[in-house]
């Protein structure tokens, strides 16, 4: 399963580009760049590609110097949070790298403020915008608390179990995209915004290298909007069992349990724990099949919606559009369109 095919929530479009639109700066411009269809300012029940999403980023950082995009009381310029990184490699252990993380956020803004905290075996990394009137869709306060969970992910290689999320803010309206985000039960109108995770956890080994964080930090901010996938997890090993049998005639959710040998309920729960479901699983795999046919231009749509397991290329059409906010021949033809421009400016 590529992980470059999961999907990201439409909604953030028109909200990442407010400050941008405030601004004096050109919406379609900007989602030209990033390769997003420009109907999506207003449009937003698609869904991103996680290079999409990355790309306009990247066209935000560009257009304003500002890893915060405008979102808070003041700018942290281009850089900074690769800097970060690069101080906290050398801690010894989780706990060591997001406390000297946070601090030096401290020394260079009180525009956010990160601190981590422990108390009754639970850790919190709490997160506060001096100016939260600023990020009023949240896009700041969702990208910094994903990142750094992401981050902190990464740093131990290995998934961290949240127990549960604080938010100081009511639930939005794409609240169930949190489940997708933070896999644990999510608390509104609380007193603060916050990731409660096992304490145990901050004494784990930082393992990752150099030359790992310089991979990292080359296809920023790509590698935290992508769902990790850590070898030998269970949904590493459904995918596999699915990969191997095609996507023409995927198993029931039993019929894999009983394969790993365990019942179809222990499955269930324990793919929850680690952040996804078996549908979505299955989803994401017929998603990445479906772009890989897609480009090929000699293959039929009714030949990709059979390939795929669907009787009726209407169904597939749906179905695509919903994962990807175009229909096949949108994204066959966008795809064309950028690897001509690719070729052109090679």
């Amino acid at each position: 399963m590529n992980p470059l095919h999961q999907t990201i929530s439409g909604h953030v479009v028109p909200a990442m580009l407010q400050h941008a639109i405030n601004s004096g700066l050109d919406p379609e411009l900007l989602l030209q760049e990033a390769g997003i269809p420009s109907h999506w300012l207003e449009d937003t029940s698609g869904r991103l590609l996680p290079l999409q999403f990355a790309n306009l980023m990247r066209a935000l950082w560009r257009c304003s110097n500002d890893e915060f995009m405008g979102f808070s009381a003041e700018p942290s310029r281009v850089g900074t949070f690769p800097l970060m990184m690069h101080s906290v490699l050398s801690a010894d252990t989780l706990g060591q790298a997001l406390s000297q993380g946070a601090h030096f956020y401290r020394v260079l803004t009180d525009s956010i403020s990160l601190r981590l905290s422990e108390r009754d075996g639970v850790a919190e990394f709490e997160l506060r915008l001096r100016e939260p009137e600023r990020d009023p869709g949240h896009v700041l306060t969702e990208t910094i608390l994903l990142c750094w969970y992401r981050l902190a992910c990464w740093l131990i290689n290995r998934r961290i179990l949240l127990t549960d999320t604080h938010f100081s803010y009511p639930p939005p309206p794409h609240e169930a995209e949190y489940h997708q985000l933070y896999p644990c039960p999510h608390h509104f109108n609380q007193d603060r915004t916050a990731l409660h995770f096992d304490a145990r956890v901050l004494a784990l080994p930082v393992t990752r290298s150099r030359d790992e964080l310089k991979v990292l930090i080359r296809e920023l901010p790509l590698g935290f909007f992508i769902k990790p996938v850590f070898q030998g997890s269970l949904s590493h090993r459904v995918r596999s069992r699915l990969v191997q049998g095609g996507m023409a005639d995927l198993p029931s959710l039993d019929v894999v349990a009983g394969e790993l040998f365990m019942t179809g309920r222990t499955l269930r729960r324990q793919l929850l724990v680690e952040g996804t479901r078996y549908q979505e699983i299955k989803d994401e795999l017929r998603r990445e099949h479906a772009m890989a046919l897609l480009r090929e231009p000699q293959t039929s749509i009714n030949a990709v919606a059979r390939d795929i397991g669907f009787r009726e290329a209407a169904v597939f059409i749906k179905a695509f559009k919903h994962w990807t906010g175009m229909t096949p021949g949108d994204y066959r033809a966008h795809w064309q369109a950028q690897r001509q421009l690719a070729r052109a400016t090679s």
